[in-house]
């Protein structure tokens, strides 16, 4: 079982916090839908955010050199998997439709996996919500996988690192608003 250690922030990713804090509007600007998906999947809004930051740093046109699109980079044959049509996939809510439902769904898969069925991501030990986050970053292999490469560790260091910043606030009410537990905001 792989799990990354509480990370700590290294002058690079204090200085990125500071400047998307400075930009509270591009940061806060899709938060209605965060929590919304969030609600309706029993996901944290925080950890979605967390996820936008790490992939596309809030830019909704964001492009990947392998084709995915949008805040959550999502690629088009996962959106389509998801619910969401391709020709919709830019449209920023939409992308965070197709990446909360592909989030929602790689948990009820390890869920299953370890006899968790019910049991919401919430409220599921930190090692499994850390796979979840290197299998949207590497593929849903990684939710078996005992080892990861370098660059799955990095991101799901660099999630978390967006998870416990103030980046990552949702400034907008919601009974939604669950943090997973074990991920708690270290600093801010």
């Amino acid at each position: 079982m792989v799990v990354v250690p509480d990370p700590v922030p290294t002058k690079p990713y204090k200085r990125l916090f500071a400047r998307l804090l400075k930009e509270n509007g591009k940061t806060d600007r899709y938060d209605d839908a965060l929590l919304s998906e969030a609600r309706k999947r029993g996901l944290d809004p925080r950890l979605l955010k967390a996820i936008i930051a790490a992939e596309s740093e809030f830019n909704p046109k964001a492009l990947s050199p392998k084709g995915a699109l949008g805040l959550m980079q999502v690629m088009p044959a996962t959106a389509e998997s998801m619910g969401v049509p391709r020709g919709l996939i830019k449209d920023p809510w939409q992308n965070i439709r197709a990446g909360a439902a592909y989030i929602a769904k790689l948990y009820e898969v390890i869920a299953a996996r370890h006899n968790m069925k019910g049991v919401r991501m919430a409220d599921a030990p930190v090692w499994m919500v850390q796979r979840v986050i290197a299998s949207y970053h590497a593929g849903p292999k990684f939710l078996a996988r005992g080892s990861w490469y370098k660059s799955t560790r990095l991101y799901v260091r660099k999630v978390l690192l967006f998870y416990q910043s103030r980046v990552t606030d949702v400034r907008r009410q919601s009974s939604a608003a669950v943090p997973a537990e074990g991920l708690t905001v270290a600093w801010n």
